[in-house]
């Protein structure tokens, strides 16, 4: 019989984590999404606009790989964790996202 913690097996690590993080995540970077797209919210310069959708983006993207690979934990590797693809999202969505901003504060 296994006496250890749930927090202390790296499975069950991965379920919490990457779950907890990952919905936590998402509920602030979909509402970023939904800001930056919704007709009634104006954001002026368009830099802006931009800046606030590339962060929501990198944060839904990073929501989605938490929630996979807990997923993945939570069926025994049986759906796989994610691959790069993800990644290069959420980092291509963050690069914009600094390279509106400094055109937001240099303008």
């Amino acid at each position: 019989m296994d006496t250890r913690s749930i927090a202390t097996m790296a499975r069950n690590r991965r379920i919490i984590w990457g779950g907890g993080v990952g919905l936590a995540v998402g509920l602030i970077g979909f509402p970023l999404v939904l800001m930056s797209v919704w007709p009634g919210v104006d954001h002026s310069p368009w830099s802006i606009n931009t800046m606030v959708l590339a962060a929501g983006v990198t944060l839904c993207t990073l929501s989605y790989i938490g929630i996979r690979l807990a997923v993945s934990a939570f069926t025994d590797d049986r759906v796989s964790p994610p691959d790069n693809r993800p990644y290069l999202v959420a980092g291509g969505a963050a690069a914009i996202a600094v390279l509106c901003l400094v055109i937001a504060v240099m303008g």
